[in-house]
């Protein structure tokens, strides 16, 4: 049998990072000791994620698709839980954990193990396993789980950050030798690197889908460090965007354009619709298919709840 790691469909850092972390630990920890613990991915990985996995030489995960998931074989869904943002096709019964940091949208018809804390990235409720289990993980993977934390709170900046996501970075600080000042750096310039993409390949780099009282809304993001060069091809991502949204099969979808060093975002529309949703979720006016929302930074707490709020009235 196998167990299968899948991280969000369009992965960021976390979620392609967190399968492998958790993976050690259940290794470590024998939870599953008759089982091939596999962490995989769905989606092409982004540049960011590719810089980090060859920076600590660590292997990229294998790519599958629910048919290379067999009857007997098992999933645990790592830094996600609804169903929207799962690989297409797979079966609910098959999943026998969700390790996650995101709000809870589930419907399983059988008991299974969830973990999901209130933390600044899945992989910091991953290294809270070892903490608590008392196993220290390899420093390959202490090094993942660093950056991962880095990625996802954008340098310990982001609104989701708590107290404990700090108190990690510090700790993995120290057992890997890795200077956070330093390392956020380095996140930051691959994040921002968008050089070579296509502007569909913008748009589907970094995002997720929600449910919000049956409307499918489709939520991208940039994090960058020169937000003007992704506004500068404004129309050819206005033009992706309704590629996308066929092609997802989505009603509404926004790119949050996000200054990571003046921390602050803008979004991007392409419809009536969407313009007047976002103008009454951020109390702001749109102009040329963009609005300035300030300074939110996180798309899980800062970017979709008010969008949520708005159409779920």
């Amino acid at each position: 049998m196998k167990i299968y790691l899948l991280g969000h469909i369009g992965p960021d850092l976390d979620a392609v990072c967190a399968p492998i972390e958790y993976a050690e630990f259940l290794e470590k920890a024998k939870r599953y000791s008759q089982a091939q613990i596999l962490p995989a991915v769905c989606d092409e990985i982004n540049k960011e994620t590719k810089f980090i996995l060859q920076k600590f030489d660590v292997e990229t995960p294998v790519k599958i698709s629910a048919g290379d998931i067999l009857g007997e074989d098992r999933i645990i869904l790592v830094d996600h839980n609804e169903e929207d943002q799962r690989m297409k096709g797979i079966d609910s019964s098959q999943i026998i954990e969700i390790i996650d940091h995101h709000k809870i949208n589930i419907n399983f018809t059988s008991p299974l193990r969830i973990d999901v804390r209130p933390l600044g990235s899945a992989s910091s409720v991953v290294y809270e396993n070892f903490v608590k289990e008392g196993i220290e993980p390899s420093t390959k993977i202490a090094s993942l789980i660093l950056a991962s934390i880095l990625s996802d709170t954008q340098g310990l900046k982001s609104s989701t950050t708590t107290g404990l996501d700090a108190s990690f970075a510090q700790a993995l600080s120290k057992l890997t030798g890795l200077d956070i000042e330093n390392l956020t750096f380095e996140i930051f310039k691959a994040k921002s690197d968008i050089s070579g993409l296509t502007p569909k390949q913008i748009v589907k780099n970094d995002y997720k889908i929600f449910d919000f009282d049956s409307r499918k809304v489709f939520i991208g993001q940039i994090e960058t460090v020169e937000p003007q060069k992704a506004l500068a091809m404004k129309d050819k991502l206005l033009n992706a965007m309704e590629e996308v949204k066929a092609i997802e099969g989505v009603g509404l979808l926004y790119l949050a354009i996000t200054d990571i060093l003046k921390i602050n975002t803008q979004l991007l529309y392409s419809t009536d619709e969407e313009k007047e949703i976002v103008e009454h979720a951020f109390e702001g006016a749109g102009e040329g298919n963009v609005i300035n929302i300030g300074p939110r930074m996180s798309r899980k707490k800062d970017i979709a709840p008010p969008i949520e709020k708005v159409l779920t009235k």
